[in-house]
C-alpha cells in the first residue's frame, strides 16, 4: 500500500520492515512514593506489540533498548573504565561491581555464569 490507507494489501504475509523503534525502561508497573502500583513504561509498550501485531500479523522489532538497566549498559560501563583505566597506566580491569537503587532487578537475578565481568 506504500502507506496509502485507502489500498488494502492483497496479502498479509508480507512482511514489512517499519520505523525504528527505541524504547526505555520496559517496566510494567512501579510503586515509588504512591501507595498503588502505577503503569509504567512497559505498559504502554506491550500494548504497542499487542496492537502492532494485531493489525500487522507480524512482531514490533526494537532497534534498541536504553535506559535502565539493560545488558548493554554494563557492557558499555566496562569498555569506558577499561579505556580509563588503560589510559592512566593501569592494566584492564578484572571484575566490575555494579551498585544500584533496586537490589531485585531481573537482570541481576539471572544466573551468574563463571566469567568474572561480562566481557571476561
Amino acid at each position: 500500500s506504500d502507506g496509502n490507507p485507502a489500498i488494502v494489501p492483497e496479502t498479509s504475509t508480507i512482511v514489512h520492515d517499519h520505523i525504528p523503534i527505541i524504547a526505555c525502561n520496559r517496566d510494567l508497573v512501579f510503586k515509588a512514593a504512591a501507595d498503588l502500583p502505577r503503569f509504567g513504561h512497559g505498559a504502554f509498550l506491550t500494548c504497542l506489540e499487542t496492537l502492532y501485531k494485531s493489525i500487522s500479523g507480524n512482531d514490533l522489532k526494537y532497534t534498541a533498548f536504553v535506559g535502565k538497566p539493560y545488558e548493554i549498559s554494563f557492557h558499555y560501563a566496562e569498555t569506558i573504565a577499561n579505556k580509563i583505566a588503560l589510559a592512566n597506566g593501569q592494566p584492564k580491569i578484572d571484575k566490575v561491581y555494579f551498585v544500584g537503587a533496586n537490589m531485585y532487578n531481573n537482570l541481576l537475578q539471572q544466573p551468574i555464569n563463571s566469567k568474572t565481568s561480562i566481557t571476561g
